[in-house]
């Protein structure tokens, strides 16, 4: 595409500021007219920011790569989910008809799962992985297309909603509505396809498109266990996993920005190693205390008349254990999710250890050659020496 068929700078935020307009117009209806059946008025709040990410990150991606399909989804998606808060909105506070809210929200649904199909196909090219990746992008279209045609001739599916004016009864009814959901079905299908093809991607990708494909995944693995821990009956605040769920929402658009522009692309080993590291640690600590809390308040609460004593010991020995164990686990973890900076520190420690018995100038010259081009992996090294120089004579 040439520099004259490039879009115009303005037009990705301007996306951007309708698509907020929309969600935050949206939102507030739903936080004046709350309904029973709403998450309420704290997940609301707590899924703006998120929500607002998307149609950030669509025009930080647009901005910088106008020829790049890959930014207009995501300002296409954040448009649309701004379209389906305010279509919610207007219907909680009962100022549109509720047929026009189920058109709306049935359309604008399918659409987001097509868009959805195309993030995860054409992540982070813009390009599918290969030409057998094409046929899911058509099917995603078709079956968006049928969703939409079938959307104001189908029933609804719940009392809340109200059919468009243009429903059909009886035999014909049941047809839309077949059409309809195998037409959703046939996305989440597709959705789950497109998840595939990333996995395939990171398998034949290159050393950056590597990188930027784990950023993803990351983001996806902590998002998909917050959903997993969430179905788990866990003593935990609604409000606190209304915030933990909102956070593992956000962190995809977030990573997605990280990836397709290439900011501080290769520390994502390090924020893994990290994230695994800290999440296996809490996991055995909480354990840890729930054992040692299990072991001696059958022994001490008869002598002491309460579990205070057992709860100090065990906040203790989990503190005594904290420090030793994540030295450990963190060794551990690095060898497997951070290899290049373990390899490393086993190198510039090798070499230190080498360098207190070391006298000879060249050894040491060819040692610091070796461990630099291990450690750092520069393109070319040199050393230079300077020599003293002599002063006076003699």
């Amino acid at each position: 595409m040439t520099a004259e068929r490039r879009p115009p700078s303005w037009l990705p935020w301007m996306l951007y500021w309708i698509s907020l307009g929309l969600m935050l117009s949206g939102s507030g209806l739903r936080i004046a007219f709350p309904e029973e059946a709403d998450g309420g008025v704290f997940d609301t709040v707590a899924y703006i920011p998120g929500y607002a990410l998307v149609p950030l990150v669509g025009a930080l991606i647009a901005a910088h790569l106008p020829t790049n399909p890959y930014g207009w989804l995501w300002c296409a998606l954040g448009f649309l989910y701004g379209v389906v808060t305010l279509s919610d909105g207007l219907d909680q506070a009962g100022l549109v008809p509720a047929w026009i809210a189920w058109l709306l929200d049935g359309v604008g649904f399918a659409v987001i799962l097509c868009l959805l199909v195309l993030v995860l196909l054409l992540f982070p090219t813009g390009r599918p992985p290969g030409a057998v990746w094409r046929w899911p992008v058509r099917a995603a279209f078709v079956a968006a297309g049928t969703a939409i045609v079938a959307v104001p001739f189908a029933p609804t599916f719940d009392d809340d909603s109200s059919p468009t004016p243009w429903a059909v009864g009886g035999p014909a009814g049941n047809v839309f509505a077949g059409l309809l959901l195998s037409s959703i079905r046939a996305l989440f299908l597709l959705i789950l396809l497109a998840a595939v093809s990333v996995l395939l991607r990171f398998r034949r990708a290159g050393p950056v498109e590597r990188q930027q494909l784990k950023w993803f995944l990351f983001a996806a693995g902590l998002a998909s266990v917050s959903l997993v821990v969430n179905q788990v009956s866990v003593p935990v605040s609604a409000r606190v996993w209304a915030v933990v769920d909102a956070a593992g929402f956000a962190l995809l658009p977030t990573a997605v920005a990280i990836a397709v522009l290439r900011y501080r692309l290769y520390e994502i080993d390090r924020i893994v190693s990290r994230t695994v590291s800290y999440g296996l640690l809490s996991a055995g600590l909480i354990s840890l205390y729930l054992v040692v809390v299990a072991l001696l308040r059958p022994l001490l609460e008869p002598l002491t008349g309460s579990s205070s004593l057992a709860v100090a010991a065990s906040t203790l020995a989990v503190a005594a254990a904290f420090n030793p164990a994540r030295r450990r686990l963190q060794a551990a973890v690095d060898r497997r999710f951070d290899r290049a900076r373990y390899d490393a520190a086993r190198a510039v420690d090798a070499f230190a250890a080498r360098l207190r018995d070391q006298v000879d100038i060249d050894q040491v010259t060819a040692g610091l050659r070796d461990t630099v081009a291990a450690t750092v992996a520069p393109t070319r090294v040199g050393v230079w020496l300077t020599v003293p120089s002599r002063q006076g004579g003699g």
